[in-house]
């Protein structure tokens, strides 16, 4: 299922001509109500506005039935209610969480819903088009999706771009320690993988 919702923010802002490449930000969203608003408040602020949003709203079937992920169920249903009032941009919905409609089996998770997303935005992109994977935690500035066109266009033969990208710290020093541990781990291995030369020096 999905549902569409058209942006009543698109000007004629001289920074969102033909020029510059159509972006499609793919999005997975699961038991994620509390952390959306503030993505979609970045994406309704962009100055760029040659995008189309695409969530997939996921959970496996069997959950229905678990009362221990009754709440992440509920949390998903709110979230479908969320975006049906949406009108920030341009939003395709695909919906894998509602009864009937979750994932079957082992193909499920964050990485089913990626490949979902990626499968359904490749059959309407066209070549010139640039694909943006975002998580619903993310954060960024209003020029963020501006940047990501603007290096595209001045990098034709680019077929893919890392962002560089930080985690915010919060009041749980234990969370911090662990994830300060972990950016650092990854910024090690990146600088080791361009000091050898490797094509594969990047993060995701």
């Amino acid at each position: 299922m999905m549902h569409y919702s058209k942006n009543s923010r698109l000007t004629g802002n001289p920074e969102n001509n033909s020029d510059l490449p159509f972006l499609h930000l793919a999005l997975p969203v699961m038991d994620e109500p509390d952390l959306l608003p503030r993505l979609l408040g970045c994406l309704a602020t962009q100055t760029y506005r040659r995008f189309r949003l695409h969530i997939c709203v996921n959970q496996p079937e069997s959950w229905r039935d678990d009362p221990e992920k009754a709440t992440s169920c509920e949390n998903n249903g709110a979230t479908l209610l969320m975006l049906e009032e949406w009108e920030g941009c341009e939003t395709v919905v695909i919906d894998r969480s509602t009864r009937g409609l979750g994932w079957i089996g082992k193909q499920h998770g964050v990485g089913y819903a990626r490949k979902t997303l990626m499968d359904h935005i490749n059959r309407e992109a066209t070549p010139d088009d640039v694909i943006v994977s975002l998580d619903a935690d993310s954060v960024f500035s209003e020029n963020y999706l501006l940047s990501i066109a603007l290096n595209f266009s001045a990098h034709p033969g680019a077929v893919a771009l890392a962002v560089p990208y930080f985690h915010k710290t919060g009041q749980d020093d234990v969370a911090n320690r662990a994830m300060l541990q972990y950016e650092i781990y990854i910024r090690h291995y990146i600088l080791n993988l361009d000091r050898i030369g490797s094509p594969y020096a990047f993060t995701q």
